[in-house]
């Protein structure tokens, strides 16, 4: 049996550490650590009690595993500070930015979505970022409007599943909304599932990327679900905000509001030309907005967004378009110059 003298003088020689000093005796942790606190021999009881082992790893290993996890999480959330993206050619490209798409939903315009999706599929240099809310996703109380949707949960799965996997739309990026975040962890959505074997990223909520030309020149994008702040008079107010308040970018794009809305403008205080966008999404029957008196838009389910690295204003950088078949029909044209 261990004595607490031995066990005092292998700690006197692990300078304190106890785990050290369990290691140079030879005997497990917790083995030391009784022998530290038993009685002293002449006071002995009569009995020596069971070695009973931890159930669990030494502390100091855990506080290693919990280092180590935290700058991995640390280097992960640094490299999503500004995403780049390094693009092959100086070739004009353009990203469509889908808005909500509402697979499931029984006013989802799947006509127009895909449409929308096929002109991905054939228009060379013509990307797909979603803009969130892939499914309604009821929670809560609101679980009982799936009495009235004509699709199950499953059905939505498999309709997400569809338009990330088989659709032929080449995606660049997913955003989760407040409906894809309701009730899935990133991990256990289908999302990051569908996502992850195609190395295509998926973040919560916004996003900050970089598109890199082999010539040096660079795009900068703000892409969120929505943006903080609200105006009755201006459906942009939110991104208008970020882009004089926050980092500046070249697009702040957006959706989540079922309206669309675009503009440009110049900076002169700020010194960058710049675009705000939202996307309408494709939920165009909506009987809780039409309560509410929401006049439903007609155009704009999704913004394409064009970038052409050999112009020579900052203006004719990025065009936006809010009809995709146009904006897919110019960045044809203008990689044929």
């Amino acid at each position: 049996m261990l004595t607490k003298k031995e066990a005092l003088q292998a700690l006197s020689e692990a300078d304190g550490n106890k785990t050290l000093a369990a290691e140079l005796l030879g005997v497990p942790r917790t083995t030391f650590r009784h022998a530290l606190v038993r009685k002293d021999e002449d006071n002995s009881p009569g009995f020596d009690t069971p070695d009973l082992p931890d159930d669990d790893i030494p502390v100091e290993e855990i506080i290693d595993h919990m280092a180590l996890r935290f700058e991995r999480r640390t280097k992960a959330s640094l490299a999503r500070q500004w995403m780049r993206y390094k693009l092959h050619s100086n070739e004009p490209i353009g990203v469509c930015w889908v808005g909500d798409p509402h697979v499931d939903s029984n006013g989802c315009n799947w006509t127009l979505l895909r449409e929308h999706c096929r002109i991905l599929k054939e228009t060379p240099g013509l990307f797909g970022a979603s803009i969130g809310d892939h499914s309604d996703n009821w929670v809560g109380r609101l679980t009982r409007l799936y009495a009235h949707s004509e699709q199950s949960r499953a059905t939505a799965i498999r309709l997400i599943e569809w338009l990330i996997r088989d659709s032929g739309v080449n995606w660049m990026l997913l955003l989760r909304g407040n409906h894809d975040m309701w009730t899935n962890e990133k991990r256990d959505d289908p999302l990051h599932w569908l996502a992850h074997p195609m190395g295509i990223p998926v973040e919560d909520w916004s996003a900050k990327i970089v598109l890199e030309f082999p010539n040096g020149r660079e795009a900068r994008i703000h892409a969120s679900h929505n943006f903080k702040g609200h105006s009755m008079w201006n459906s942009l107010h939110g991104l208008q905000k970020s882009a004089h308040m926050k980092e500046s970018a070249h697009l702040y794009v957006a959706g989540h509001t079922h309206n669309w809305a675009l503009h440009q403008e110049e900076s002169a205080s700020r010194d960058f030309t710049y675009w705000l966008a939202r996307a309408r999404g494709y939920k165009f029957l909506d009987d809780y907005a039409e309560l509410l008196g929401h006049s439903p838009q007609q155009g704009g389910a999704s913004i394409v967004s064009i970038f052409d690295p050999d112009s020579t204003t900052d203006s004719g950088f990025v065009q936006c378009f809010a009809d995709v078949d146009q904006g897919a029909r110019y960045l044809s044209w203008l990689r044929k110059k």
